[in-house]
């Protein structure tokens, strides 16, 4: 392994103001730095990548001088409502017993606010809630690897405005920033009950208005997974499929490395960051059964199944902001990848069904905005955005062939934002949208659509708020499902693309009406969402054979409704309850109607160096891709804590003795039904141990980002 060395000066001579205030409960201090010219220094020698060779000794925290923020005490409500945020300001326990930007929200347990820390995922009642770090956009590996300790507070934006416009929801974290120092950071989880295991090293140096950060990581996945699917292709003489696994192999790999070069100053940020990263999967059943019914004779076979997809990219992003006078700033963004992406599905019957791709994919994406603010309480906003994808795939196998496509879309939204006072805003969005897309072979595609988006807030106090929301937005079909490329899935099932689909129209009105007390919080919210030109599945008779494609003569009816609670007694412990219904309905290509009752409980325990915590949800029907039901099982996890310093240990149980939970997924339509249900080691009883450890040098620093890792996206029919 390549070893890197940096060699670096430190501070040593300081003072400390202790300042105790006991009505509040609340010890703090105030560090200066002394002499700060006559500079005493030693050189330490520290390990970037790779083992460090030396200990380190941390030194005072330097703030920069180019963000200034302000102490903050907790004292009074957990949150408190601003103009167009909240205001969250987490307790000393659950800054130490988090080890990450996640874990603090999930500490935190604001009402309607729900994190999954595995994936990555902070969703809200409108919608999934895009990320920031002092007001730039960060990835998910970034929040991942935010020391807690660090942040000083968070803005929720449930009424995004200005530069977060064209969010759904923003969770921005306030965090100290240093000028001088490094730190070097490894974490390792592994898993007992099947294989599972994340390893990361991120090391980052800061040296004035300068940032470097590298980070690497490795993953691995191979849960066992056990089921059966029943299928009947309605043809004139009916054919019944029934396919049992017995053993499989599920294994994913993921491996990343990616380096950061950043510079911040008070009106200008900038960052370069680049990368690799390299997936690989397979999902192969290796032993089963296969019967056929409605042959003249039955057909039975040994069910073998082999898939396999491999992706390598590279990729790249920069980032620009620049501040003006008069709280002016202008923010650009440019994120692209590469991709070779490979995919091979061999089904073995009498003879083999063979699916063998190779792709090639570039992605781009430019994201530009202005914010304007106005005297009077006024606000505008500018907005672009630009997307660009472009495939070229060759299919081998049991239907070759060669397929070209485009896409782009172009963007434009004005924001409008007006504030009365504090107890009332009004925000008007109005857009448009230009696509176009194209396969080889076929005439370009155009669709020239408006957008709208409006909220209204108002908040007679800082512990309630009422908000309305409207929106009018469109989607289009996915690269993959215009593809005109034919797979043969079996003997009787072909898949087939439709490069003839319209866009999709989005309507969505909403309702939120939250509260906010010392000890107590509580949301209550209501939404609806109509899609026009929803995409399904169709099958369509072909002799022998059954065509599956896709249509969008379908209409999308979805009812939510919310209630949220969190009661806060004692410092020491939080519980939260959750509870809702969702009710589905389509018609047109696909007929449905789904309803569901669920609930979820978080509770959380602290105990000087120690945390315990458990959660629960209650099993849940969902509808996908608006005619596809699964049932998701239930779950529950335990999980306890020690940390002390910059070691974290925890300790995780899921489903602990569960060993039949099984989810299932039905799909019926005109000429096409189809049941399965398996049962996976990931919702059965599963353990995980996870190991923390940091090393600071020089002056102290937050963390740097680590890199999110996302699958390389794909037009492979599949």
């Amino acid at each position: 392994m390549s070893t890197f060395y940096l060699l670096f000066p430190y501070l040593f001579s300081y003072f400390v103001t202790i300042v105790i205030k006991p009505k509040y409960n609340v010890i703090y201090a105030f560090i200066r730095l002394k002499n700060s010219s006559k500079m005493d220094r030693r050189k330490i020698i520290c390990v970037i990548f790779g083992v460090m060779t030396l200990p380190a000794v941390a030194q005072t925290d330097s703030v920069s001088k180019n963000v200034q923020l302000k102490e903050v005490v907790v004292a009074g409500d957990m949150a408190k409502r601003e103009v167009d945020y909240i205001d969250c300001i987490p307790t000393p326990k659950q800054r130490k017993h988090a080890h990450s930007g996640f874990e603090l929200i999930r500490n935190m347990m604001l009402s309607g606010v729900n994190v999954d820390t595995e994936n990555g995922v902070i969703t809200t009642p409108v919608g999934t809630a895009t990320l920031y770090i002092n007001g730039r956009k960060a990835s998910v590996r970034e929040i991942t690897s935010l020391r807690p300790k660090d942040i000083l507070h968070v803005e929720y934006y449930d009424m995004p405005t200005g530069k977060y416009a064209n969010d759904k929801a923003v969770i921005n974290y306030i965090v100290k920033t240093y000028t001088s120092g490094g730190y070097t950071q490894v974490d390792a989880l592994q898993g007992v009950g099947y294989l599972r295991g994340d390893y990361n090293l991120t090391s980052k140096y800061s040296l004035g208005h300068y940032n470097v950060n590298l980070w690497a990581g490795s993953s691995v996945q191979n849960p066992k997974v056990y089921g059966e699917t029943t299928t009947d292709y309605l043809l004139d003489t009916p054919i019944h499929k029934q396919e049992t696994a017995y053993d499989t192999d599920m294994k994913s790999i993921g491996r990343y490395v990616n380096v950061s070069l950043s510079r911040r100053t008070e009106r200008t940020t900038w960052m370069i960051r680049s990368g690799v990263e390299v997936s690989t999967r397979r999902d192969d059943v290796l032993n089963g059964s296969l019967i056929y019914t409605g042959y003249t004779i039955p057909l039975s076979f040994t069910n073998n199944v082999l898939e396999h997809d491999k992706t390598i990219k590279p990729t790249f992003s920069l980032y620009f902001n620049r501040n003006f006078k008069g709280e002016k700033s202008l923010e650009c963004s440019l994120d692209g990848y590469y991709a070779r992406n490979t995919y091979k599905r061999n089904s073995l019957e009498d003879r083999a069904f063979l699916s063998d791709v190779k792709e090639d994919y570039t992605y781009l994406n430019l994201n530009s905005s202005y914010v304007m603010p106005l005297p009077k309480g006024h606000n505008l906003t500018f907005s672009l955005i630009e997307f660009l994808k472009i495939s070229q795939d060759e299919y081998r196998g049991s239907s070759p062939s060669l397929q070209h496509l485009r896409s782009s879309e172009s963007l434009f939204f004005v924001d409008y934002a007006k504030r009365w006072g504090r107890k009332v805003m009004l925000v008007a969005r109005p857009g448009v949208s230009y696509l176009a897309y194209k396969l080889r072979g076929e005439q370009e595609v155009t669709h020239l659509a408006p957008r709208f988006y409006s909220m209204f807030s108002w908040s007679p106090n800082q512990h309630q708020a009422l908000q309305l929301f409207f929106a009018l937005g469109n989607t289009f079909p996915t690269l993959n499902t215009v593809n005109a490329a034919e797979q043969q899935v079996d003997r009787v099932l072909v898949r087939r693309g439709n490069p003839t689909m319209d866009n999709s129209t989005l309507l969505g009105p909403a309702l939120t009406y939250s509260l906010n007390f010392k000890k107590w919080s509580a949301l209550l919210s209501a939404n609806y969402e109509y899609m026009s030109n929803a995409i399904a599945n169709v099958f369509l008779k072909d002799n022998n054979r059954l065509i599956n494609t896709y249509s969008s003569d379908t209409r999308y009816h979805q009812y939510q409704l919310l209630l949220s609670a969190t009661w806060k007694p004692v410092s020491d412990f939080n519980v939260k309850w959750e509870g809702g219904y969702d009710y589905y309905r389509v018609s047109g290509a696909a007929d449905e109607r789904l309803g569901c009752f669920y609930a979820r409980m978080e509770a959380g325990y602290y105990l000087g160096d120690f945390s315990f915590s458990a959660s629960t949800q209650t099993a849940r029907k969902d509808l996908m891709g608006c005619q596809e039901r699964v049932h998701l099982p239930f779950l529950y996890d335990l999980s306890a804590e020690w940390s002390h310093g910059n070691l974290s240990v925890i300790v995780t149980a899921r489903n602990l003795f569960i060993q039949g939970n099984k989810r299932t997924r039905s799909l019926f339509a005109s000429n096409y039904q189809c049941y399965e249900h398996k049962v996976s080691e990931r919702d059965n009883s599963f353990a995980s141990v996870k190991v923390a450890y940091s090393l600071d040098y020089g002056k102290k620093v937050n963390h740097s980002p680590k890199y999110e890792s996302k699958a390389a996206e794909s037009s492979i029919l599949k």
